[in-house]
C-alpha cells in the first residue's frame, strides 16, 4: 500500500515522503489517525497544496515535544511503591499505561503510547530505564524505580 505521509512517523519515515505500508498497518493506523493519504495524483496535488500549512503544525508539534522533554529531563527518578511477593517478585506489574498516568499526576502529559517499554513491563523492583517518544524525532529516556513493601 503506497501513502504520502501527513507528518514525521518514527521508524517510517518524513512529512511528505511516499512510504509502501503493509496494508494493515495503513488502513487500521496511519489512515483512522490522519497521519497519511494515499498516493493518488489527486491527494499528491493536493499534499502539494497544503504542503506549508503541514510543515508549520509539524515544527509546533516539534516544538511542544522539545518542551515536553525539558520538563521530563528535570526529573530525576519515578518512583513506584508495589506490594511484593516472598519470592521478591511484584504481585502483578508496572506498564505503560501507569507509568503515563504517574507521570500525568506528577504534570507532565504523557500518553500510554509515548512510553516505551521493549523489555515488557516491569515484575520485580529495582531501578530501570524506560524510554519515552514524545515525537518522532523526540525522544528521551527517564530512571523508574519500583520500590517493594512486603503485604
Amino acid at each position: 500500500m503506497k501513502l504520502i505521509l501527513l507528518e514525521n512517523v518514527y521508524n517510517l519515515g518524513d512529512l511528505g515522503d511516499t512510504v509502501t505500508v503493509r496494508p494493515g498497518y495503513g488502513r487500521n493506523f496511519l489512515l483512522p489517525r490522519g497521519k497519511a493519504v494515499p498516493a493518488t495524483p489527486e491527494n499528491v496535488e493536493k499534499f502539494e497544496a497544503r504542503k506549508d500549512e503541514l510543515l508549520r503544525q509539524a515544527n509546533e508539534k516539534l516544538a511542544a515535544a522539545e518542551a515536553r522533554r525539558e520538563a521530563i529531563d528535570g526529573l530525576e527518578t519515578v518512583v513506584f511503591t508495589a506490594s511484593i511477593s516472598p519470592e521478591g517478585r511484584l504481585y502483578g506489574s508496572i506498564n505503560p499505561s501507569e507509568i503515563a498516568a504517574k507521570l500525568t499526576e506528577m504534570g507532565y502529559a504523557v500518553e500510554k503510547s509515548e512510553v516505551d517499554m521493549p523489555e515488557g513491563p516491569i515484575r520485580e523492583p529495582g531501578e530501570y530505564t524506560v524510554g519515552l517518544i514524545l515525537h518522532a524525532d523526540v525522544q528521551t529516556e527517564l530512571q523508574v524505580t519500583v520500590v517493594g513493601e512486603e503485604s
